[in-house]
């Protein structure tokens, strides 16, 4: 999900790298300022969801990482500002597993998928055990 958190991150991060070029106009500045705002570009559409079958798919930076569906435990909207596979910073939501080992913490795992409700509700399809808190 892209929101007004995530076009005004890509904002901030347009003016901060292209700045530069206005201070001191040459190639090297060009081309490093060209090289970060690709890295961003990348990070933010480089991140996307997908279920199949009986796992959670996420895709960051294009690599796919499968979570099990039937572990997980709860979903609840988080604003929480960890690091995450998430575009959004205001409308994310929080899965728990049920088994610590699959995320090797007891961190949730923070995503923001575009449609949420429909999201969960595919979640639930699948495992009707999941405890939802919206």
């Amino acid at each position: 999900m892209w929101d007004s958190s995530t076009w005004l991150m890509i904002i901030v991060v347009l003016a901060v790298c292209t700045w530069p070029i206005f201070v001191k106009f040459d190639i090297a500045t060009i081309i490093i300022a060209a090289i970060s705002l690709l890295f961003i570009f990348t990070v933010f559409i480089g991140i996307y969801y997908r279920i199949d079958g009986n796992k959670l798919i996420i895709y960051q930076f294009f690599m796919p990482t499968a979570f099990p569906i039937d572990k997980i435990a709860e979903i609840r909207p988080t604003k929480s500002m960890l690091s995450s596979p998430a575009t959004s910073l205001t409308r994310r939501l929080a899965i728990k597993f049920s088994d610590r080992k699959i995320l090797k913490s007891t961190t949730p795992l923070i995503i923001s998928p575009a449609h949420q409700k429909q999201f969960i509700a595919h979640l639930l399809s699948l495992n009707p055990n999941i405890k939802v808190y919206l």
